[in-house]
């Protein structure tokens, strides 16, 4: 029983180690909102071996330790604010068995808000430096598209999930024993 324990306990930190370093390759500029949905996918692993409250101690460990070592502010702010949470949050609701319909209301009013509430910080703090052909019209059709960005998002994790359940899960049990 304590190797099955310890083994559950090394794929938790391995995976909060690489949702991590994850992290902390948003310095670039280019890759900012890539690796923090990368970092998210670690959680993967944690979610369906461990459970969802596994899933939110990952997604609390690589938060805090996120704000204490990444220097990027915007890579680790999308993933506090949306990516790290929306992995526990997804298998949740998908084990729920709510009508599709109401599953992705509930997936989309989500990230609307998340969406919402770094636009407003983003739109109240930057304001004097944004530039003026910047207008309000803009935001919603943003929105929309980033919509339309978040519905491939959610069927990526749903394949990168049955990827690792059908490929990738016999391999880790073994090499993390349980």
């Amino acid at each position: 029983m304590a190797v099955k324990n310890s083994g559950r306990l090394a794929l938790t930190g391995v995976m909060t180690a690489l949702a991590l370093v994850l992290l902390l390759l948003t310095a670039t500029p280019v890759a900012t909102v890539g690796t923090a949905a990368l970092a998210a996918v670690c959680g993967i692993p944690v979610v369906v071996e461990l459970g969802r409250k596994a899933g939110l101690v990952h997604y609390a460990a690589v938060s805090l330790l996120a704000l204490l070592i990444v220097p990027a502010i915007e890579g680790k702010t999308m993933y506090i604010a949306f990516f790290g949470y929306y992995t526990v949050l997804k298998a949740w609701l998908e084990q729920k068995n709510l009508p599709r319909l109401t599953e992705w209301i509930i997936k989309v009013a989500v990230f609307v808000t998340a969406l919402g509430g770094g636009g407003a910080a983003i739109w109240f703090i930057a304001r004097p430096a944004l530039p003026e052909w910047l207008a309000l019209w803009m935001l919603p059709v943003a929105a929309v598209g980033l919509c339309a960005l978040f519905v491939v998002y959610d069927w990526g994790l749903t394949g990168l999930a049955g990827l690792y359940a059908g490929r990738v899960q016999t391999q880790l049990r073994r090499l993390f024993r349980f």
